[in-house]
């Protein structure tokens, strides 16, 4: 196994282990024992479990920026970001990134940077949404950016915690999406 795959097959173990147990049962033997590797070989690659802690918010950041810039480039922005959010509950990604946020061993530099990151691309899904229906933000695109990222956060929150029936999702987000609306001009 290349330094590359460990290190890789460490942070998935990691995000597996948090996104089924929480932030809490996050320990170097509890992630290595999932990652089906040595607490010994964790330690190798990571020198501790702040650094760990570190990649795994890393991770999850990218993949949610990825998500995110994804549906703000689909051709229909406003079913896109629909099934963003469905995934992103589904995932449980979301929950567990804004877990780790509130953690001490995750240093607030790496937590801003890669909320700066997200923060832009759900401004331009929340863009992308609004020139769907020819509208523009009326209000500063980053605003849209944050409430659209807090939205989705605050619903995975929910699910991580008990779960969102379907029907309180979807009319959180057709309240969200009106809102979103009236925003714009």
């Amino acid at each position: 196994m290349s330094r590359a795959d460990a290190s890789e097959r460490i942070i998935e173990g990691a995000v597996r282990l948090g996104i089924a147990r929480g932030v809490g049962a996050m320990s170097l033997q509890a992630i290595a024992t999932a990652s089906g590797v040595s607490k010994a070989l964790v330690l190798y690659h990571f020198q501790g479990k702040a650094t760990l802690l570190r990649a795994v918010a890393d991770t999850l950041a990218r993949g949610s920026t990825t998500r995110l810039q994804r549906a703000a480039a689909a051709s229909d922005a406003m079913p896109a970001w629909r099934a963003l959010v469905v995934d992103e509950l589904a995932r449980g990604d979301a929950a567990l990134l804004a877990a780790l946020s509130l953690e001490e061993d995750v240093d607030p530099e790496t937590s801003q940077r890669g909320r700066v990151a997200r923060e832009e691309a759900a401004a331009a899904l929340a863009t992308a949404v609004l020139a769907g229906v020819g509208l523009v933000p009326r209000v500063p695109a980053a605003f849209l950016g944050r409430l659209m990222l807090r939205q989705i956060e605050g619903l995975a929150v929910a699910a991580a915690r008990g779960g969102v029936p379907d029907a309180a999702r979807d009319a959180e987000l057709d309240a969200f999406a009106l809102a979103l609306l009236a925003l714009g001009r």
